[in-house]
């Protein structure tokens, strides 16, 4: 299937695809083949329809030697800066629903979210993880919330910022800025740290009021200092005299809720590997979406998971053992364990689950 979707969907190329440094897996290794360079899209293209690949990246760094097989003969000549925002560890609501864990030590298992054992403290744990409509709803808002602040507050073009949605749980916002091209991992550990609102000291955006204390900038001054003020008036406490600790602490909750929660490093690694845009998730069956920023504002995420979707909709019937209660857009019943469902959520279930397999086509 995925053979039959490439033959018929040429993937677009990155810009400067000599310049870059491809990799892929297959369907039937589990290691990386890496090092791969193109001199056109032609090239790549009939690659992709000759290897079949289940995972496909391109470098977000550019090369003058993207093939050489040490890093340090690759002739590094700048990055693109990339932010990845993945629910995975955002606790959203939705995750007792699909998300399931088991601890290899003590055998304790749960539904939804765990970083770590709740019986026995271990950090050993086996996940199944899935995603549904509503994890997508999450990291959109989230990826709307980053590119709010990198255009407000870093004055980065909207035209210069590319949402990609990952085909799994996630976004991914390339930003193709030549001024930030040639920035070293520190300055992008800034950036990062900035976005996620870290080293924030509460201390320093109060003043006392009699033996009270209150926010003193309104909500049109610049950067961190206006958008907490735009969070405390939605709380209804922009003007109010607190505590001292308790308007500190009501200022870091706001800060919680105005951050962009993204993987700070992916943006600070200036020689990653992110997944090309246009190809298939191996995870999912789904397309690796670019969107314009209208778009993303624009569609809610049903709608982006049915773009996503580059697989056939013919029914199939599906055995497993245990099934998600929701999953993409679908909501499941615990009885039974013979489902039909359409071709490409059948995909994804099999991609995903040992247990999964297609019993009946049409």
């Amino acid at each position: 299937m995925f053979k039959e979707y490439y033959r018929k969907n040429p993937v677009p190329p990155p810009p400067s695809i000599e310049r870059r440094e491809f990799a892929f897996t297959t369907f039937s290794s589990s290691g990386m083949i890496r090092h791969i360079s193109f001199k056109n899209p032609e090239e790549m293209n009939r690659y992709i329809i000759e290897r079949i690949p289940r995972h496909a990246y391109y470098s977000t760094a550019y090369y003058s030697d993207p093939s050489a097989p040490e890093m340090e003969d690759k002739g590094w000549q700048g990055a693109d800066m990339v932010f990845d925002i993945d629910v995975d560890h955002i606790d959203t609501p939705c995750k007792p629903l699909h998300d399931t864990w088991r601890c290899k030590a003590c055998g304790a298992h749960g539904r939804g979210l765990a970083l770590k054992c709740p019986v026995c403290g271990s950090e050993s744990l086996e996940r199944q993880t899935w995603v549904c409509d509503r994890c997508i709803s999450v990291a959109r808002e989230e990826a709307l919330k980053l590119i709010d602040i990198l255009e407000e507050d870093l004055g980065i073009s909207r035209s210069e910022m590319i949402p990609v949605f990952s085909g799994h749980r996630g976004f991914h916002i390339h930003v193709e800025d030549k001024a930030l091209i040639d920035l070293e991992q520190e300055a992008r550990r800034e950036i990062a740290d900035y976005v996620r609102g870290l080293g924030i000291d509460p201390d320093l955006y109060i003043e006392r009021t009699g033996d009270l204390y209150k926010y003193k900038y309104p909500s049109t001054a610049p950067g961190w200092r206006g958008r907490i003020a735009m969070h405390l008036a939605l709380r209804g406490k922009e003007d109010t005299p607190l505590p001292r600790e308790e308007l500190k602490k009501l200022i870091m909750e706001c800060v919680a809720e105005a951050r962009a929660n993204i993987d700070e490093k992916v943006t600070m690694d200036v020689k990653r590997l992110i997944r090309l845009p246009g190809t298939l998730h191996g995870k999912t069956g789904l397309k690796v979406l670019p969107l314009t920023i209208q778009q993303l504002e624009a569609m809610d995420a049903a709608s982006i998971i049915e773009r996503a979707v580059a697989l056939p909709d013919t029914p199939v019937k599906v055995e497993m053992e245990e099934w998600p209660r929701r999953v993409l857009g679908f909501t499941f019943s615990e009885d039974g364990s013979k489902k039909t469902v359409p071709l490409y959520l059948a995909v994804y279930l099999v991609l995903n689950s040992p247990t999964a397999r297609i019993l009946s086509i049409g």
